[in-house]
């Protein structure tokens, strides 16, 4: 269950270039220095598929969020937010996850995560941490780390750690 979130960053990212942006210091390169907030935000994704060892099916997910998105940037173009730029992202939410086979269990449970920079910067790191039940008694926990580092030599240095634990019913 890979659920990265660097989509979500840049797309509520993408939203808030019209929200009210502070001043910073005039010896920083960070003339836009902006926060964000939700607070019980509701997602749906109808059909998303899941591959984990409890569950392989495709189901209907309801996220409930609170959320954060601190952005400094150097200023805003028709492109949005320009470089240099630093984004930090923390979401904390409930899910429910409806498979489309009533056969199958409905789980329910928490996720965390947190990204620094959009994966196109230099140096970009995410980490999201699952726990779910299933109605069935299941218990599933997933946590990925995702470090992306380019080098000003082109280097792409990646790391993706991701394990699961899983008790399945």
């Amino acid at each position: 269950m890979r659920s990265v979130r660097f989509l979500g960053a840049t797309v509520f990212t993408v939203a808030l270039v019209g929200a009210t942006a502070a001043g910073s210091s005039a010896d920083s390169p960070y003339t836009i220095n902006t926060t964000q907030r939700l607070h019980k935000a509701i997602e749906f994704d109808a059909d998303v598929a899941f591959d984990t060892p409890c569950l392989v099916a495709s189901a209907d997910v309801t996220e409930v969020f609170n959320e954060q998105v601190h952005i400094l940037a150097s200023g805003i173009d028709q492109s949005g937010y320009m470089e240099p730029l630093h984004i930090e992202d923390a979401r904390e939410e409930s899910l429910t996850i409806v498979p489309h086979d009533p056969a199958l269990p409905t789980y329910t449970g928490h996720s965390t995560a947190h990204i620094t920079n959009l994966e196109t910067s230099p140096n970009a790191v995410s980490t999201n941490t699952i726990t779910l039940r299933g109605t069935d008694g299941s218990h599933l926990l997933s946590h990925e780390n995702v470090h992306i580092r380019v080098k000003p030599n082109g280097i792409t240095l990646f790391v993706d750690n991701f394990n699961t634990r899983a008790n399945c019913g």
